[in-house]
This record gives C-alpha cells, sequence and structure tokens, in this order.
C-alpha cells in the first residue's frame, strides 16, 4: 500500500472484473475526453478553502480567447494555453485527481531535455535564493544570483542550437 503502485496491461473484460467497473463513466471501447472530463467535474471537487468548483462565477472568462469555466465543462476542451492560468484554481484539483499532481512531471521529448533540466535547475536556484534573502545571507544571495544569470545564458545557448 501506501506509494506502490502496479499498472496492469489488460482486457477491458478483465479490467471490468479485476477492478469491478470504478470508472463506470467511461467506455473502454469508445472513450473521449468529454468522457473522462464529464467523470471528474460530476465529482465533488472541493478547493483548499473548502469551496466547491461549482460555486465559480459564471462570468469569468480568459482575456485572451474569451472562453469560460462553464464552456470548457460543456466541451471539454479549453480555448487557448492562457486558460490553464485563468482557470488554475478550477483546473488544479481536477488535474490532481486526473493525474496525480496538477504539473507536467513525465517524459519531456529528448530536443527539449537539455533546456527542461536547466530551467528546472534555475527554479531551483531561485528557491535557495528566496531563503538565502529570507534568512538575510547576502553573500550567498549575490552567488545564487550570478549562478542562475549564467544557468540562463545556458539556457540560451540551448535555444539557439
Amino acid at each position: 500500500m501506501g506509494d506502490d503502485k502496479t499498472e496492469l496491461s489488460i482486457c477491458s473484460e478483465c479490467a471490468n472484473s479485476v477492478l469491478g467497473n470504478p470508472i463506470s463513466y467511461l467506455s473502454f471501447n469508445k472513450c473521449s475526453i468529454k468522457d473522462v472530463l464529464d467523470g471528474l467535474l460530476n465529482t465533488s471537487f472541493k478547493y483548499s478553502d473548502g469551496n466547491s468548483i461549482d460555486s465559480l462565477s459564471s462570468n469569468q472568462s480568459c482575456p485572451n480567447c474569451g472562453h469560460t469555466y462553464q464552456e470548457f465543462i460543456k466541451i471539454g476542451k479549453l480555448g487557448c494555453s492562457q486558460c490553464y492560468e485563468c482557470f488554475r484554481k478550477e483546473l488544479t484539483p481536477i488535474l490532481t485527481k486526473l493525474h496525480g499532481h496538477s504539473r507536467h512531471v513525465g517524459i519531456v521529448p529528448s530536443a527539449y531535455q537539455e533546456r527542461y533540466s536547466r530551467l528546472k535547475k534555475i527554479k531551483e536556484i531561485e528557491d535557495e535564493l528566496q531563503q538565502a534573502i529570507i534568512k538575510e545571507e547576502y553573500e550567498r544571495a549575490a552567488l545564487l544570483r550570478d549562478k542562475i544569470i549564467e544557468e540562463k545564458k545556458r539556457v540560451n545557448n540551448v535555444d539557439s542550437k
């Protein structure tokens, strides 16, 4: 139990017998993203403050494309990449339930692997920098700042390849 995971590759009949069809809203023969979202969105999600997603004001829309969260629920797609930012509060519990977390932690295409790892390293150094500033370790903070500048140059070099 705990964090142990087991992956099974089985047919739909065996999955139903083993799992007891826990995701009855999905049909293994024809499953669309809308079906998945319908099942997820019909589940009761709560924000960390205890409020329900259902209490979302209907007038909120993406400033870039104009899509509303209600349209996302209806059609099962976001209008643009900025919708992820606009509806972050609503999407976080859904993505967490669907994937176990709300940020990408999977495989990165090999063409972007180096850039991704450098950006991740920059984020870690920035977090260290914030801690150094809070602790008033200004000399360490200056070294970390310089490290960030150097890493950003390396990212730019990777981008120009």
